[in-house]
């Protein structure tokens, strides 16, 4: 793909704009669980066509924004190489890692996506258009935009830098029955950085689990769990999980693989949409095997009926306002010195178990707004994403929880993942955040009047109408289904 293509792409995109009179948004449907309704009154980009590799070398890789994590993964592993952070999954897109908050089981080492990203191409919301943005150009809306979740401008290029890889990984699993000795393990494996890859999680109380992940150069192919793509018992063996469950000490995988671990079974979450083992042979087995590639195709514009957008659907069939009093998902920030207090926390508010517990170095920097931490309030550079993702067991409202999940984050100096549902009050929001600096920008470029405001955009919308059919249903056939799933969870997910 050339750039004088490219070139003639965003320009169509600029001319879009310029003829435009209404707030600006794209055309993606994101991954989140917020109401996206917002978009049916703005005028949608069509980023679509923009899923061509630039360029790629032993350094780096350029690439249109909309090309996913999972094209990536195909054209560097084989060169030995990988984006040094980025989270593990096939559909996501560069340009929607560097607007959100990309992050890995690698972010221990090298930090946020948006820390490994040399520069980017973005479409103002005047339709001018501002190329090589970079910490030395334009260096305000460099580390500005991260986080921003398409409220700066519309991210056409992303450019990122390239390290080494081995094609295959052991996966180490190192289980635990205490709280003590888990945490203890935990932060000297963070403070040696000799894992190329750590996450952890907490199964239930005491019972914790580090999964360390290394490159390994050969592998006995007896040995590696998966060995072609379209293996019929892919997403077991991915799952990493079902061998949590099984507790496992080591399997091998493919490096691609292990990068997507999470794009056929959604952590642990496809248990609460389809929880019988029957889904993993008839739905993700035999019809992911007999497939042609091109329907599993994740790339924008491709395949209609692909693996990933199976949970977008799922999402939509249970995924209201009514199912958000029953099945919680959110992703909280937590100082390394604070992990034990987040998970007190979480018990009081509800002991929905299994959590996910990701390490992420913090890269501070001070024009960095809604990406990096308050040194004031918090002194550790290591922190944690902990994702509380399944059925809520209580009876404390959603709103509650969540905000009482906010406020422990930014008591700490922290964030709260935007992509999870959100509650934040306005106060407690620009309380947290550089609203100056914020605006400062959005009017420097443009993005004032053309693109939503943040807050307005992730948090919860109250005004959503709560009672429709969908709703009704849900509320006749969702709660004992939901209840069946947690008091046998144990054995589904074995």
């Amino acid at each position: 793909m050339s750039y004088e293509k490219y070139n003639k792409k965003v320009k169509n995109i600029s001319n879009s704009i310029k003829e435009n009179e209404k707030l600006i948004t794209t055309n993606r449907k994101g991954h989140n669980y917020r109401d996206l309704k917002f978009k049916k009154n703005q005028t949608r980009i069509d980023t679509s066509n923009l899923t061509n590799i630039l360029d790629v070398n032993d350094n780096f890789i350029d690439c249109e924004s909309a090309v996913t994590i999972g094209k990536v993964n195909r054209s560097t592993i084989s060169r030995k190489k990988i984006i040094p952070s980025l989270p593990e999954g096939d559909n996501f897109t560069v340009g929607g890692c560097l607007a959100g908050l990309g992050l890995g089981s690698s972010s221990y080492i090298h930090g946020f996506f948006n820390d490994n990203v040399i520069d980017f191409d973005v479409v103002l919301g005047n339709g001018e258009i501002i190329k090589n943005v970079s910490k030395t150009q334009n260096s305000d809306l460099y580390y500005g935009i991260a986080g921003t979740y398409g409220t700066m401008g519309i991210i056409t290029r992303v450019k990122t830098k390239l390290i080494s890889c081995e094609k295959y990984v052991k996966v180490n699993y190192l289980h635990y029955n205490s709280f003590e000795s888990f945490y203890e393990d935990l932060k000297q494996r963070i403070s040696d950085k000799n894992d190329d890859f750590i996450e952890a999680f907490a199964n239930k109380k005491n019972d914790y689990t580090i999964v360390a992940a290394n490159f390994v150069a050969d592998v006995n192919p007896n040995d590696i769990s998966i060995i072609k793509d379209k293996d019929i018992l892919k997403q077991r063996h991915m799952c990493v999980y079902a061998q949590i469950a099984k507790k496992k000490k080591y399997s091998y995988l493919r490096l691609l693989d292990y990068l997507e671990r999470y794009s056929y079974s959604a952590f642990w979450g496809h248990y609460l949409y389809t929880p019988y083992k029957t889904r993993d042979f008839v739905y993700a087995g035999l019809m992911y095997s007999l497939m042609s590639r091109n329907i599993l195709d994740s790339s924008p514009g491709h395949g209609k009926y692909n693996i990933s957008k199976y949970f977008h659907a799922a999402n939509h069939i249970v995924g209201d306002y009514t199912r958000d009093e029953y099945v919680l998902a959110t992703d909280i920030g937590v100082p390394l010195s604070k992990l034990k207090d987040a998970m007190n926390l979480a018990d009081e508010m509800t002991e929905t178990y299994p959590r996910w517990i990701c390490p992420i170095i913090d890269n501070h920097h001070p024009d960095k707004i809604f990406c990096t931490r308050k040194t004031e309030l918090c002194n550790d550079n290591i922190i944690f994403d902990m994702g509380i993702y399944g059925i809520k067991n209580t009876n404390i409202k959603s709103k509650k929880i969540n905000q009482a999940f906010e406020k422990f984050s930014f008591k700490h100096g922290l964030f709260k993942g935007f992509f999870s549902t959100c509650y934040f009050t306005y106060e407690d929001f620009w309380n947290q955040f550089d609203k100056e600096k914020y605006e400062s920008i959005r009017k420097k470029y443009h993005a004032q009047n053309n693109f939503m405001n943040i807050y307005d955009k992730i948090n919860y919308r109250n005004k959503v109408k709560k009672n429709d059919l969908r709703s009704k249903l849900f509320t006749f056939f969702g709660k004992k289904y939901l209840k069946q799933i947690n008091n046998n969870k144990d054995t589904l997910i074995r």
